[in-house]
């Protein structure tokens, strides 16, 4: 929590300047039809009178969230709270280390080329960064207290839980020295000690500048309190955690970090998701409001999860459809300005409603905050400001469809109110072609489009690949089934004659831009175009590109001719294929309409097939599409040089 007036050094824990910083110290977050009306489980309601605008304790500036009038504050349940506290934050006293980390990437945030150094020893850990340093109104955040130097037994409540979680004794921790640029030319050393009574001495003093140039905070431990496996549990916490930061980070000399949806995906598969919400919870802690959606087939419910600041908001489970759950979630991660949604791709919120969501969550996340600190102000109980753990676990935790509607103030409902297609799921019934195509007429969501898919005398519905949960409802109304693994493959080693007609249906091409998509008929393709696929496709199949692509895509190459495609990812995903397999062919006719020779049609249309299949890998194996995208391309050109051209069918230009 270093840092309240430039914004930019607070830890996880919810510090006094939270009511100016984040402006939730307005009527508007108190008012009684918002999500901070509802009482949940272990609270009770209490009513403070008075009129408090100039309310100020004599020791630091008036509240800004004061005002007259009666506003409703929430005292939790000391029993319940404490709880939540032991399952979320306290089980492990080593996790104190990444609020420290934390603290790094927030003084590292918006500075290009930053970095943090990791140094853990026996005696002491090292965390380093080569941030924005600390100004004067940081400095008097770090010493709430008032003054250069003070005493106390509240002194560790006053800090908040982030940096005062270092002083747990089981941690053993002696001393700890931080030392920070102030005002970008002269250093400042801020030096807490703890005593023997619980509370915490404060030294401000000048110091050099740290060498990192930003800030160095080192803790050091007592020879007497050292537990045996200290160094490999402060390790582990800086491993995971530094997984998620975006920052360059090196611990004792290495470089930690790994993929994001990687190490998700790990955990998914372990079962360990109380890792996984500890470590959100710490990388998220300086980055402001953030969603997480956990959907797993393996589990009895899918969550949707809101944390502020690295603290626990709420949890909306995502109701099960017909007592199923979801059919299946795949991590990644979208980041825009102020809000990071760590989502699968099952997330409700797309396009144009993106935005109402960021508002939505970041006044959700505000007013749990206000909550917190205007609690803090009437108690004196050490735990008060974590009362955010707790205090939003309601109504939105049990969300139903039919509840979605019914509790229109609560977050997600807001949303689903607002779609014909909830609505629509609420009802728990199938639905024609013709009422999903007039559902999707008024849906604000624009997730899913839907096509009559007329091939051969057949049609019904076909979604676009848009992995989102208004595309699993759609599939549910409709009656739709997804295959069993083990009754896919041998579909696909034995395709039977509906199993084909299905393939046609769930693999037909659509036109770009149209909200719905038409087929076309492989005998109306002309033989030029047919010839510049079949290249792309003979291409695709020498040893040298298969070689450099098979160590770069998790999965089985697309099938881009006409025609029945068989693959291993299910009907959604042949889809997905029969989009490559049009917009490569659309992207010829669109770019190459006057080439004769399908050999520098394959070459020339590089680019666009390393598109295409990053799409691919995203949409199937949720791997970043841009970075794939420039790998795959970079590939593709290597192993075009290696190939002599007359492997890449230049008999089929005879047809062009």
């Amino acid at each position: 929590m270093k840092g309240e007036g430039d914004g930019t050094r607070e830890g996880i824990g919810m510090g006094e300047g939270i009511g100016t910083r984040e402006g939730v110290g307005t009527g508007e977050a108190a008012k009684d039809d918002g999500p901070g009306a509802h009482v949940g489980d272990g609270f009770e309601r209490i009513d403070v009178s008075g009129r408090r605008d100039t309310e100020s304790d004599g020791s630091g500036p008036t509240r800004p969230w004061a005002s007259s009038g009666r506003r409703p504050l929430y005292r939790a349940d000391p029993d319940r709270v404490l709880r939540v506290l032991a399952a979320n934050q306290f089980d492990d006293p080593f996790l104190a280390f990444r609020e420290l980390y934390a603290n790094a990437l927030d003084a590292c945030r918006g500075r290009a080329g930053a970095a943090v150094e990791l140094r853990v020893a026996p005696d002491r850990v090292v965390v380093a960064d080569t941030g924005a340093g600390i100004d004067e109104a940081g400095i008097e955040a770090m010493t709430t207290l008032g003054g250069s130097t003070r005493r106390g037994a509240d002194a560790i409540g006053r800090f908040g839980i982030g940096f005062a979680s270092i002083f747990d004794p089981a941690l053993g921790v002696s001393r700890v020295d931080f030392t920070a640029v102030r005002l970008g030319r002269e250093g400042v050393r801020i030096q807490f000690e703890p005593e023997v009574s619980g509370g915490v001495s404060i030294l401000v003093d000048d110091a050099p500048v740290p060498r990192s140039g930003g800030s160095r905070v080192e803790v050091f431990f007592s020879p007497a309190r050292a537990p045996e496996d200290r160094v490999a549990r402060i390790t582990k916490v800086f491993e995971v955690h530094a997984a998620y930061s975006g920052v360059e980070t090196t611990l004792n000399g290495r470089s930690l970090g790994r993929e994001l949806a990687d190490y998700i995906r790990d955990e998914v598969r372990d079962g360990a998701f109380t890792e996984v919400e500890r470590a959100l919870v710490t990388a998220t802690a300086v980055r402001g409001p953030v969603g997480v959606a956990a959907i797993d087939p393996s589990r009895a419910e899918s969550k949707f999860r809101a944390y502020h600041r690295g603290l626990f908001v709420c949890e909306i489970p995502l109701a099960r459809a017909h007592g199923r759950p979801w059919p299946r979630g795949v991590f990644g991660a979208v980041n825009t300005e102020g809000l990071e949604l760590v989502a699968s791709r099952n997330a409700f919120v797309e396009n144009e409603r993106f935005a109402w969501f960021q508002a939505e969550l970041q006044k959700l996340a505000q007013e749990a905050a206000y909550r917190v600190v205007r609690y803090f102000e009437t108690t004196e109980e050490s735990f008060a400001r974590l009362v955010l753990l707790d205090a939003l676990r309601r109504g939105l935790r049990t969300a139903t469809p039919e509840g979605l509607l019914v509790e229109s103030t609560d977050l997600f409902s807001g949303a689903a109110v607002r779609s014909p297609l909830f609505r629509a799921w609420g009802g728990r019934r199938h639905y024609t072609f013709e009422e999903l195509v007039a559902l999707k007429a008024a849906d604000r969501f624009r997730a899913t489009s839907y096509r009559p898919a007329r091939w051969e005398g057949e049609g019904g519905p076909i979604m676009r690949a848009d992995d989102s949960v208004e595309r699993d409802i759609f599939r549910r109304l409709s009656g739709m089934k997804e295959m069993p693994a083990a009754a896919r493959a041998e579909d696909i080693a034995h395709p039977s004659i509906l199993s084909r007609l299905r393939d046609r249906l769930m693999s037909g091409p659509r036109a770009e831009y149209s909200l719905f998509q038409r087929a076309i008929n492989p005998r109306s393709v002309t033989p030029g175009l047919r010839a510049l696929v079949d290249a792309l496709t003979a291409f695709l199949g020498t040893p040298e590109v298969s070689e450099a692509i098979g160590r770069l895509v998790p999965g089985p190459l697309p099938h881009l001719g006409f025609g029945c495609s068989r693959n291993a990812f299910g009907p959604v995903a042949a889809y997905r294929m029969g989009e490559i397999r049009f917009n490569t062919a659309h992207r010829i006719i669109r770019r190459l309409a006057r080439v004769e020779n399908p050999e520098i049609g394959a070459r020339a249309l590089l680019p666009v097939l390393a598109h295409e299949l990053a799409h691919m890998c995203h949409e199937l194996h949720d791997l970043d599409f841009y970075r794939t995208s420039r790998t795959l391309l970079r590939a593709l050109v290597t192993a075009a040089a290696r190939i002599d051209a007359r492997r890449l069918g230049c008999s089929a230009a005879s047809g062009s």
